[in-house]
């Protein structure tokens, strides 16, 4: 399917124009509308606040784990991960019988038992001096998929955190819509793609498209599509995301697909 979006010389032309800011904390006397509108359609804060954990079934694929000589690895696990605090587990992972813990600052492959065959402290750090085509080992490869899934689960209730900034910009039109544009600074306290990312909502408030650079892969531009919304447990959740490289215009690269993931058995607790 192609993409039809704006052209560059509508977006690129300085800083994007501010609608709207939002800051938990107090610092930006406006609020944001669209925040408000994208948690409701989401579920609703108030819903979200009876949870505190997540699960789902899940096919990770993509270019990307064939680059990094990690191909197959995660083509059917189970995520399995906290809502208020970084952590999350991926199985089975590496292979049966074992599974792997996530969490910024620490990293286990563990047996079904739960005994511990090997970790990584401080994991981020094993990417530094990496580029694009650098392989991954084990822990690279679920460090990646975790810190991903992790945000994309808790995202848009995770930014009316205090510490979380967000700014409605301009809008967006692409395939014959327009689409509102929520600017997100991410706060040192947790670790993400990278620092700024821009999520972008349809009329009804769904998550429609996401643009970000990841660090961890020496900062390309990302562009990031959500869809197949399904309801679980009063939560919209989209079960198919589809990851591209971004042109310096905004389109994507449909040439090859980055990422590919497929959620099913979603589960709030």
């Amino acid at each position: 399917m192609e993409h039809a979006v704006q052209g560059a010389s509508e977006v690129d032309a300085g800083a994007p124009e501010a609608v709207s800011s939002f800051n938990r904390g107090g610092e930006q006397p406006a609020t944001s509308d669209l925040l408000e509108l994208a948690v409701k359609s989401h579920g609703g804060a108030e819903r979200w606040a009876q949870y505190s954990r997540f699960r789902a079934t899940a096919s990770i694929t993509g270019a990307i784990w064939a680059m990094k000589g990690k191909a197959g690895i995660l083509d059917n696990v189970v995520l399995d991960g906290e809502i208020k605090d970084q952590r999350l587990t991926i199985a089975p992972y590496p292979k049966l019988g074992e599974y792997t813990t996530w969490e910024p600052s620490r990293q286990t492959i563990e047996t079904s038992d739960g005994v511990v065959l090997d970790e990584r402290l401080d994991p981020a750090a094993s990417f530094i001096g990496q580029v694009r085509q650098t392989p991954w080992d084990d822990f690279n490869a679920a460090y990646f998929a975790g810190e991903a899934n992790w945000n994309y689960f808790v995202a848009p209730f995770i930014f009316m955190r205090s510490d979380f900034h967000t700014e409605e910009i301009d809008p967006w039109h692409e395939d014959g819509q327009e689409w509102r544009r929520l600017l997100v600074t991410y706060p040192d306290a947790i670790v993400a793609h990278c620092r700024q990312q821009t999520y972008y909502f349809d009329d009804a408030g769904l998550l429609r498209r996401l643009d970000y650079s990841v660090d961890i892969l020496g900062g390309g531009p990302a562009v990031h599509y959500p869809s197949e919304y399904r309801e679980f447990g009063g939560i919209m959740v989209p079960t198919q995301r589809l990851v591209y490289l971004r042109n310096p215009d905004g389109s994507p690269q449909l040439e090859s697909t980055s990422i590919a993931i497929g959620f099913s058995d979603v589960s709030f607790s």
